[in-house]
């Protein structure tokens, strides 16, 4: 799936509500007290929306809720100063660390 299909999909009145809360930072009890819902069924629609939109955690759910949500007009303005995501460039790798040998045991 590319990414302009993931942008096709559009979750449901539920999954947005549910969306927004992880990416408020709560926690699945504090989400299905929200809700009025059990654990167990956050933990569901958790799951169906990381299948939906092929992520692999709530971080990720957090992430698309907030680009969903954006304003259009912003998304225009930060693809124009290029402070859009594709700009960003990957961190230098972290230094190897040698080991000291160890005495055997």
């Amino acid at each position: 799936m590319s990414a302009d299909s993931k942008d096709s999909i559009t979750p449901t009145p539920r999954e947005r509500e549910l969306m927004m809360l992880i990416a408020r930072g709560l926690q699945n009890k504090n989400i299905a007290y929200e809700l009025k819902i059990s654990e167990n069924t956050v933990r569901a629609h958790i799951g169906n929306i990381m299948r939906k939109y092929r992520l692999q955690n709530r971080t990720q759910i957090a992430i698309i809720y907030a680009l969903k949500t954006v304003p259009l007009s912003l998304r225009r303005d930060l693809a124009k100063s290029g402070a859009g995501p594709a700009t960003v460039k990957p961190a230098p790798p972290l230094a190897q660390t040698t080991r000291a040998p160890t005495a055997p045991e």
